[in-house]
């Protein structure tokens, strides 16, 4: 089954399950992969327009709640010089601000202070 096949559930369990992740700590070994960890984010928001409006009101709580959990584990990239967004895509300009990883891991250059580097 492909992505754009999937159910609003499905793809709404793995963005909780994304966020839960998140919350606990994103391992910076993946740090260069971070845009690719919205992609069930990135679904929802292509799907949305799609689903009746019925479908709309039954699923946005839902999904509000888990945005407002991803919005409280990360924090807005802080770049001048990049783009403002305009295809409503707000998930991909933040970065978590927990962290797991070894001290002195390279961060993503857009990422700015302060996250909080979890010892393993």
């Amino acid at each position: 089954m492909e992505d754009n096949d999937m159910p609003v559930t499905a793809v709404l369990s793995h963005w909780r399950l994304t966020v839960k992740g998140i919350e606990a700590g994103f391992d910076l070994q993946w740090a260069f992969e971070w845009s690719s960890e919205l992609h069930h984010r990135d679904q929802l928001h292509k799907m949305w327009p799609l689903l009746s409006e019925q479908e709309q009101m039954r699923w946005q709580p839902i999904l509000s709640r888990w945005d407002e959990r991803f919005r409280a584990a990360t924090a807005p990239i802080r770049n001048p010089d990049a783009a403002v967004r305009k295809d409503g895509r707000w998930w991909q300009d933040r970065y978590p601000l927990r962290v797991t990883g070894e001290p002195g891991q390279e961060l993503p250059p857009l990422w700015s202070p302060p996250i909080y580097l979890d010892k393993e």
